[in-house]
């Protein structure tokens, strides 16, 4: 099998307590697969913020606001907003709303233009209707600005001077708001201006004197035609400053505004600022409620050393430090519906994350925080389903109760981790071993890298990576079969490309039988010496059409083409030959990708006419592909290749735990007609019993190898 195929990939403890319980079993049984494990980074998001308890003092004056600037242009984007579970929800503000959010708010620039075009009045007042609608609090700064301001810029808009910036900023002001009435969009609050640093509308002279004039005139306009108001300011480097401002600037000049907001940048020392910052306010004032009017946590970072649960957590905190029982306090949560942001509370695909329901949380109301488990890498809840697993009547000790892991290296290099029945971390091979898997298939490329050492991907399953496999599995006295695929990635039946290092020795076809012999042989080398019980080996991978580049021409058969089929034939017996000098006991395995007799016939004719030297006929045997009579067609096979005078074994096959995405790439299988299999652990459990009933059935059956069942692919 070439490619990865999601999901289907058992879920280990099914599958191999599986081989342990069928064959040890006298009667059917039904057994629990709940398990418990004590990770850093919660198993399910469901319960994952329970911990955080109501914050005292916390009321229906707190700000629990979220930023929506930039959701006009994101639906312009084509972006799609969901909740937890990945499905589309039909009103993004009710459901925000469900999660504890009571303010949004959305900037809006005088003139924007270009990449600032979002910043546009038309797309804050489409929100804040919206918002309004679903019975929010709302909102709105004015930048007075065409573009984004910040504490060291405050960039006038086109047309305005430092000279006229105070009547200019006034006269916009009461057209905004003549704007918002007529479009019935008054918002709760207004804010005047964004992360002012003593330089509202770039003045800057005299300590910015005639810029705090203009907000006091704004203010008191504002509150006369009955529209609460904010400032927001640049964090003072000492919160003692604000003092300054309240006292000062705030005070000389009347402003008449109700909210003091405060944009930070949060670093280790941000919730100690802030509650300092709070006592001083508190000082100067009783009637000014502290906000912080603008702020983000990063919940993905190159350093992987964030996630939604440290979000959530620094919400949480800071929100805590905004509030005390004289100050309602409160929170804006900057680029909340971002789809582009790393910082936002939805990712790319418009997925709300679970750190969101952190402000439901901080109110003591509990919201479910269920996530999709296949996009997040959560528990599926496939562990805890109960399977009835009956008895195997034949099965014996020798039976194959095989798994391909042989990805296994590349995933542990990934970080994944597994544990045993208990959820106690442990070794993959002895999880195995302990549930009745005696047999590991690991497969060989030659050079599974490009020239900057970057693998093609699949496992990266080198000779390297199968020896440290080897020596984990010899712990357990498993036995192994090595697969060789001779090319450095898949072979399948459509794609049989040779090594890079052989590709020179393409027209030399004895050439190529010394490489097949003695890469077989030196690799069965290196897994002997470190002890590996080497059972089986396979000689090309899914070869029903060519092997090693030898292909069957269009609309033709590579049984039929007698030269082909005779140099593909003598690359086999080189790998028989070297199989047989290093390793005498073990069985000598060729495989197909069917379970059609027909074709038996023909490839063992063929093997027959040029003396191939094999013991076993493989198969692939996948019930999703071969449908409701795969059960019949492999006990047939197997009857076939009895006639012929060989072993039979079941190389590959797997089924479905889900057909659910886990990757956002489309599924090989992500739907069966199969009506005798369930998807789930259940019908994976079904299929391999059926299996091995059929298989066992003919005294030449040895058993089956389930594809990646260790896998998360």
């Amino acid at each position: 099998m070439r490619k990865v195929i999601t999901k289907t990939c058992a879920l280990i403890m099914t599958v191999s307590m599986l081989f342990g319980m069928i064959f040890m079993s006298d009667s059917a049984t039904t057994y629990s697969m709940a398990a418990t494990k004590t990770v850093e980074t919660p198993e399910s998001s469901k319960n994952a913020l329970t911990k955080y308890k109501k914050i005292s003092e916390i009321n229906n004056n707190t700000i629990l606001g979220t930023d929506f600037t930039y959701y006009q242009q994101c639906l312009t984007w084509g972006k799609q907003y969901k909740d937890y579970m990945s499905q589309s929800v039909d009103n993004l503000f009710t459901y925000v709303k469900s999660q504890g959010i009571n303010t949004i708010s959305v900037k809006a620039a005088v003139n924007p233009t270009g990449d600032n075009a979002y910043l546009s009045l038309d797309n804050a007042i489409k929100t804040l209707k919206k918002a309004k609608a679903a019975g929010l609090q709302t909102n709105l700064v004015l930048l007075y600005s065409d573009e984004m301001t910040y504490a060291g810029t405050q960039k006038l808009p086109e047309g305005w001077t430092v000279k006229n910036a105070v009547d200019k900023a006034k006269d916009y002001t009461k057209e905004v708001v003549e704007e918002l009435t007529k479009e019935n969009a008054i918002p709760t609050i207004i804010t005047i201006g964004n992360e002012v640093d003593w330089n509202f509308l770039g003045i800057t002279e005299e300590g910015g004197w005639n810029g705090w004039v203009a907000m006091g005139d704004i203010s008191a306009y504002l509150k006369d035609n009955g529209i609460k108001n904010a400032v927001s300011i640049a964090a003072p480097k000492e919160a003692s400053v604000i003092k300054e401002i309240i006292d000062g600037k705030l005070k000389w000049t009347k402003a008449d505004y109700d909210y003091i907001g405060v944009n930070l940048y949060p670093d280790d020392n941000t919730n100690t600022y802030v509650k300092e910052l709070r006592d001083a306010v508190e000082e100067c004032s009783e009637k000014k409620q502290l906000i912080v009017s603008s702020v983000k946590y990063a919940r993905v970072n190159e350093e992987d050393t964030v996630n939604v649960y440290t979000q959530a957590e620094n919400i949480y905190n800071l929100l805590s430090a905004t509030i005390d029982k004289n100050n309602a306090g409160g929170i804006i949560y900057d680029d909340a519906v971002y789809t582009g942001s790393w910082n936002s509370l939805v990712d790319d695909d418009g997925d709300a994350q679970i750190s969101l329901a952190i402000f439901a949380y901080a109110q003591g109301k509990q919201t479910d925080t269920s996530r999709d488990p296949y996009k997040y890498g959560d528990d599926t809840g496939l562990k805890s389903q109960k399977v009835t697993i009956r008895k195997v009547s034949k099965m014996t000790d020798s039976t194959i109760r095989g798994m391909d892991i042989s990805s296994y290296i590349a995933l542990k290099n990934a970080g994944v981790k597994y544990y045993d029945n208990n959820g106690k971390e442990e070794s993959l091979l002895k999880v195995l071993s302990d549930n009745g898997v005696n047999y590991i298939r690991i497969r060989i490329w030659n050079d599974p890298y490009n020239e900057n050492g970057e693998t093609y991907g699949g496992g990266a399953s080198d000779v390297e990576n199968g020896l440290k496999i080897a020596k984990e599995a010899a712990k357990y006295n498993m036995k192994l079969l090595l697969c060789f695929h001779y090319s450095d990635f898949w072979a399948e039946p459509s794609v049989q490309n040779l090594p890079k290092a052989w590709k020179k020795d393409a027209d030399n076809p004895q050439k190529l039988r010394l490489n097949v012999y003695n890469y077989t042989k030196e690799t069965i080398k290196k897994f002997k010496e470190i002890g590996a019980d080497i059972g089986m080996v396979q000689i090309g991978n899914e070869i029903s059409r060519g092997m090693m580049g030898v292909m069957q021409s269009k609309n033709s058969s590579i049984w039929e083409e007698k030269s082909k089929i005779e140099l593909v034939d003598s690359y086999i017996n080189a790998g028989s030959k070297a199989v047989r000098e290093c390793a005498p006991e073990a069985l000598i395995a060729l495989h197909l990708d069917t379970l059609y007799t027909g074709t038996y016939k023909k490839a063992m004719d063929v093997w027959e006419r040029d003396d191939v030297d094999y013991d076993v006929l493989g198969a692939s045997s996948y019930a999703f592909w071969s449908g409701d009579n795969m059960v019949n067609s492999l006990k047939k096979a197997g009857e076939y290749v009895a006639s012929r005078g060989k072993l039979f074994t079941v190389l590959e096959t797997s089924w479905l735990n889900s057909t659910e995405d886990a990757d956002g790439t489309s599924n090989m299988i992500s739907s069966t007609k199969v009506k005798k299999y369930k998807v789930g652990p259940q019908g994976q459990v079904d299929v391999l019993t059926d299996m091995y009933d059929a298989i066992l059935s003919n005294d030449n059956g040895l058993g089956i190898f389930y594809w990646e069942g260790a896998g998360f692919l």
